[in-house]
């Protein structure tokens, strides 16, 4: 019994300084996030709501989920993982939003749930607070509306659906499946709904309803209320399960998000996260592109992280988290991780096989 102690005490001893540093590292991230709770775009006569605010602008409800995503994220990224420090640092996290005031917005309320009051500077030596409660400014860059890295302007979106969604037999179909219910929707709501996308209008407004536990019309039950939120979510995330419509709306942001990973590699730029504040429309082509489709569409406060970890052998391997949990990509072994190069080779592939894809024509 003593040599069997004595043998296993032995083991703990050799194997110990490689439980200790074996450990792998994540070393960069690129995060995508939705804003928060919104006003809806659109209104009817039943559907008309006391929202507080401006028809597309963040809520208050929608500042709370995106701080609270902020502070999940300090969780991570702070006390687990360690890649960033406990206070921040100049130029450890690079933030670009769509030049909208809800993901603008949205942006700073995760920014300061990642560096919470009493995390910001103080003033010299001195115990004085550089701002009030300690509050910490990060910044946040807001791009021009011409670009379309993040969000596609509305008129060429709708182009988009025209040429690539409405015309396919598959949408046909689900619209005429769903012809027959317009009618009493119709008149619940007092909208004129016509086709999916009129129902996809609707839906809008009804989940925006839901989060601020609003009621819905009389003439509207709770069923029909539920199964046009449903059918708006579905609908939405199957539009981009068609490739060429998620390559024109992200394959500009999938290939910028491939050099941002390749520049920390290289030590051409210091950020240690690169942080994108858009949109539903925003994430549900970069899934698509990625080969994991989403199938139904991203809630308030979603995100995505495309992690860069490395192992002992300073090898770089990629880990991609949507929501809080890691999805498994077509190029990913079953431990979920893919080498950089065939995460490179992936994007390589999207590129080469759209790169003719076009625009449609104003």
């Amino acid at each position: 019994m003593k040599k069997f102690i004595s043998l296993l005490v032995a083991v703990v001893l050799l194997t110990f300084p490689l439980f200790l540093f074996s450990a792998d590292e994540l070393v960069f991230s690129v995060l995508i996030t939705r804003h928060g709770d919104r006003v809806p775009f659109a209104k009817t006569k039943n559907l008309d709501y006391n929202w507080g605010s401006f028809v597309s602008e963040l809520t208050p409800i929608g500042m709370n989920q995106e701080y609270n995503l902020g502070s999940v994220l300090r969780q991570k990224y702070v006390e687990k993982d360690k890649l960033l420090k406990p206070n921040y640092e100049a130029n450890s996290i690079l933030t670009y939003s769509s030049n909208t005031n809800r993901t603008i917005m949205s942006a700073q309320c995760i920014l300061l749930g990642l560096y919470p009051p009493g995390t910001g500077p103080t003033v010299g030596d001195s115990d004085s607070a550089a701002l009030p409660d300690r509050i910490q400014v990060i910044p946040v860059r807001t791009l021009p509306d011409s670009s379309t890295m993040i969000l596609m302007p509305y008129p060429e979106y709708l182009k988009l659906l025209e040429k690539y969604v409405y015309s396919t037999q598959k949408w046909k179909d689900a619209e005429k499946e769903t012809q027959p219910k317009m009618k009493k929707w119709s008149a619940a709501v007092d909208y004129n709904i016509k086709s999916l996308g009129d129902v996809l209008t609707v839906g809008d407004i009804l989940i925006c309803a839901k989060s601020h536990n609003l009621p819905y019309p009389a003439g509207l039950s709770d069923k029909d209320a539920q199964e046009i939120i449903e059918l708006t979510n579905y609908k939405l995330a199957h539009q981009f399960h068609i490739p060429e419509l998620s390559y024109l709306m992200g394959g500009q942001l999938l290939n910028t998000i491939e050099a941002n990973i390749d520049d920390f590699i290289n030590a051409r730029q210091p950020y240690k996260i690169v942080y994108y504040s858009g949109h539903d429309i925003t994430i549900l082509p970069i899934m698509t592109l990625l080969g994991s489709p989403l199938n139904t569409a991203p809630g308030y406060a979603s995100h995505i992280s495309i992690e860069l970890w490395k192992d002992d052998s300073s090898k770089h391997y990629i880990k991609v988290d949507y929501n809080n949990k890691y999805v498994k990509l077509p190029v990913m072994n079953s431990s979920d991780t893919c080498s950089y190069e065939d995460f490179k080779k992936l994007v390589d592939s999207v590129n080469e096989k759209y790169k003719n894809l076009k625009l449609p024509a104003n």
